[in-house]
C-alpha cells in the first residue's frame, strides 16, 4: 500500500486528508442525518474530486517531462517508461475514488434515514 501511495506522488497527501474528511462527514450524516450537513459533504466531495484531477494532471506532466528529457530516458526504454508512468498516474484516481464511493454510499444511507424521519 505504501508503494501505491508513493507512486501517486505528492498529490496523494491532500487526497488522503480531504478524502478522510469527506468520509467522516458522510458517516456523520449517515448516523445523524440533518439536511444542513448535505452542503458540507457535497463541498468536501467536490474538493476531493478537484484534488484528484489536479494530482492526476500533475503526474501526467511529470511523466511527459521525464520522457522529453533525453538524459533521463533512452529511446529504447520510452514505451516501458511511458506505460509505467501512466500506471502511476492512475493512483490518485484509484485512491480518491474509494473515498468518494464510500462517501456516496454513506450519504445514500443518510438520505434514506432522513426521508424516513420526515415521514
Amino acid at each position: 500500500m505504501m508503494e501505491f501511495f508513493k507512486e501517486g506522488g505528492w498529490g496523494m497527501w491532500p487526497i488522503l486528508v480531504l478524502g478522510l474528511i469527506t468520509v467522516g462527514a458522510a458517516a456523520r450524516f449517515a448516523s445523524k442525518p440533518e439536511r444542513r450537513q448535505i452542503g458540507f459533504v457535497a463541498a468536501m466531495g467536490l474538493a476531493t474530486l478537484t484534488t484528484i484531477f489536479h494530482a492526476t494532471w500533475t503526474d501526467i506532466s511529470a511523466v511527459c517531462r521525464g520522457l522529453a528529457d533525453e538524459k533521463f530516458v533512452a529511446e529504447a526504454d520510452m514505451p516501458r517508461v511511458l506505460a509505467e508512468g501512466l500506471k502511476e498516474c492512475t493512483r490518485p484516481g484509484a485512491m480518491g475514488g474509494v473515498f468518494l464511493t464510500l462517501s456516496a454510499i454513506l450519504v445514500a444511507v443518510g438520505m434514506l434515514r432522513i426521508d424516513r424521519k420526515d415521514d
